[in-house]
């Protein structure tokens, strides 16, 4: 912020006071030399003690001096009824609410006229557009129409507030104001979608867990609330962590895990006649059904782990059926919810009964995308008394249907992120590695059953021919390959201070996959700008990773396939010490931090001797990865002797 005489200063401190005392003072001489501070004295006869007059100026000098995005605000006051309300419906737009005790006992009169105060602090909105919908937010209050709510949240959605820094300070602002209108005693149900549409725009834009906690304690406390709806929203939480969009702590984590397992039991209890158990005499001890909640095609990660799992189960000389319960992010049940996204479906798989692929078929069948939980489980209850299956091999986190199906017959469930255990009632749970001496201790005296295993990867054969000239890459550069399809959200801050350490010595970055925000990041990193390149989404892998030098992955948790791709062309790999990559790859690449990471790519760079060795290790583990018959063969044998001796 700069003032009149072209200083400039970091925050901007309103002091709205009865008077200035030595209290005060003390305040203001801490901060002089960095902030802009205005003293409002005599606050409650300035403002004819109306609580409404005083929030209204502070919104308007807010607002007039919000210019530029780095500028702190901070507020301060001695009188204790607007410290307070302040708390409340300003928390967004000041990063620091201070209450100072000098003797003041005035206070202003009580009552807030919220369509008054509505009504203003629309009108001092800069963008009339903006203003629009906020006006439209505040009419869908006694709105039962669950249709409104959804075209509302879309298209407010699409006008892509996260990006403005302003705008999202006043849209919380806003549903902070919203929500303390409707007060705390309210009907049972009357203003729960409103509610939860308000949360859910704050608990996405403020990324403050406090928002998300408050939506789930809703959905939890509400009677009005069914399985579908709990169900919907378990999914749309799954998502948002998976994104970014929301940041999950302790509380929100034992509110989700409460959520599913509440919704699991109201299924349960409602489906109880389909959830017949199928005695080990009467299943074919020859043929597993495997169950995943999202099936595309071989592009798609999760539906290449289904079918490499399938094609190994036949070799092993088993009969196999797929059956795609299309949950991922469903549709069915929806509630208000900021930002929603919904999992994707191929309609050609719609009305097949087989799946080929090569050689092999499968018999194959792709649940009704917009379709109830109960219908599906009828669907799925018929299926398995016409197979048969000795057990279930449940694949994706999260599967309700795949849980009700283990009370019929046994269900090992496996997550895609395969360092991990996978959310599931059931209790085989299959996880891609050892578990540590620490782990073991920790589920030691929980009901569930571990299968430890080795998560294996089939390559996708390469059949291009690529060239650092044809990808306009430079010759000249040491290049690094970081992959992946939500790399926007995966790639955060300390990641791109490490890229901007080793591109300042001589290294150049290809970003490969889905990264929507790869020009507005460049503008901020200028040494990876003028050194990188996105080359969008990449179809054939290995022949991107044999014209660089090296594999790099951010912080994150999946990626597993892409560093055995890169291995099985001898291109060595750095990483955290932990995730789907760590398992992946191993302990020899992997690294603590991100300064030791910038270390050891420097290291790669320079030291040709050490690079070749890592090449070799590299390709020793893609061929130890790549071996999916013993793998598969060792968790059939380690599911089998479960089912025989612990199940039915």
């Amino acid at each position: 912020m700069q003032d009149i005489n072209g200083n400039y200063y970091n925050k901007i401190i309103y002091c709205y006071v009865e008077e200035q005392n030595d209290e005060l003072d003390r305040l203001i001489s801490k901060y002089n030399d960095e902030s802009i501070i205005h003293i409002i004295t005599s606050v409650i006869e300035s403002c004819e003690s109306k609580l409404i007059y005083c929030l209204c100026d502070i919104i308007t000098n807010y607002i007039e001096d919000n210019k530029e995005a780095d500028t702190e605000f901070l507020f301060v006051t001695d009188v204790e009824d607007l410290y307070n309300i302040v708390k409340k419906l300003y928390s967004a737009i000041f990063n620091e609410i201070i209450y100072i005790g000098q003797g003041n006992n005035k206070k202003f009169d009580n009552g807030l006229e919220m369509d008054e105060f509505v009504n203003y602090f629309l009108s001092v909105q800069r963008s009339v557009l903006n203003a629009s919908f906020m006006r439209r937010l505040w009419d869908l209050k006694d709105c039962v129409d669950i249709d409104k709510f959804t075209s509302f949240l879309y298209e407010l959605d699409r006008l892509e507030i996260r990006k403005d820094k302003f705008l999202i300070t006043q849209w919380c602002c806003l549903c902070e104001i919203l929500l303390y209108g409707l007060g705390d005693n309210l009907p049972e149900g009357r203003y729960l979608n409103y509610k939860l549409a308000l949360y859910s725009i704050l608990m996405v834009l403020s990324n403050k867990s406090s928002y998300a906690a408050s939506y789930l304690k809703n959905v939890l406390e509400s009677n009005s609330i069914q399985a579908d709806n709990m169900y919907f929203v378990w999914y749309q939480f799954k998502r948002m962590g998976l994104k970014g969009l929301i940041v999950p702590d302790k509380e929100t984590s034992l509110l989700q895990n409460k959520l599913y397992e509440k919704t699991y039991q109201l299924f349960a209890d409602r489906l109880s006649n389909y959830l017949v158990k199928i005695p080990i005499e009467e299943r074919n001890r020859n043929l597993v059904m495997i169950t995943t909640i999202q099936f595309l095609n071989e592009t798609h990660a999760p539906t290449k782990t289904v079918l490499e799992r399938a094609k190994a189960l036949k070799k092993l000389g088993k009969d196999v059926v797929i059956v795609n319960t299309t949950e991922q992010y469903i549709i069915k049940g929806y509630v208000p919810m900021y930002s929603a996204g919904f999992g994707r479906t191929l309609e050609e798989y719609n009305n097949i009964n087989e799946i080929k692929l090569g050689e092999d078929r499968f018999p194959f069948m792709q649940m009704p995308e917009n379709s109830p939980v109960g219908y599906r489980m009828q669907l799925l209850s018929e299926l398995l008394i016409k197979y048969k299956p000795y057990y279930i091999l449940s694949i994706g986190t999260g599967s309700i249907l795949a849980d009700l199906c283990g009370n019929i017959v046994p269900c090992a469930s496996m997550a895609l992120a395969f360092s991990t255990l996978p959310k599931t009632i059931n209790k085989m749970k299959i996880i891609g590695r050892k578990l540590s001496e620490e782990e073991k201790e920790h589920y030691a005296g929980d009901d569930i059953d571990i299968i430890e295993s080795k998560f294996t990867f089939e390559l996708k054969p390469q059949k291009k021919k690529f060239s650092r000239k044809g990808k306009n890459l430079p010759d000249n550069k040491f290049l690094l390959v970081v992959v992946g399809i939500r790399l926007e959200f995966e790639i955060d801050s300390k990641f791109m201070d490490m890229l901007s350490e080793v591109c300042n010595k001589g290294c150049y970055v290809v970003f490969a996959g889905i990264m929507d925000n790869y020009d507005s990041l460049m503008e901020e990193y200028p040494a990876v700008s003028g050194n990188s390149s996105f080359i969008g989404y990449c179809d054939d892998i290995l022949a991107l990773m044999e014209i660089c030098d090296l594999y790099v992955n951010p912080g994150r948790l999946g990626g597993g396939f892409s560093v055995i791709e890169a291995f099985a062309k001898g291109k060595p790999g750095v990483y955290l010490n932990r995730g789907d990559v760590y398992t992946a790859g191993g302990a020899d690449f992997a690294v603590r931090s991100f300064d030791e990471m910038a270390k050891q790519i420097i290291k790669y760079k320079d030291d040709k001797k050490y690079y070749n060795t890592m090449s070799g290790l590299a390709k020793d583990r893609a061929k130890l990865m790549t071996s999916s018959k013993e793998a598969i063969e060792d968790i059939d044998r380690q599911i089998c002797q479960r089912v025989k001796e612990k199940y039915w």
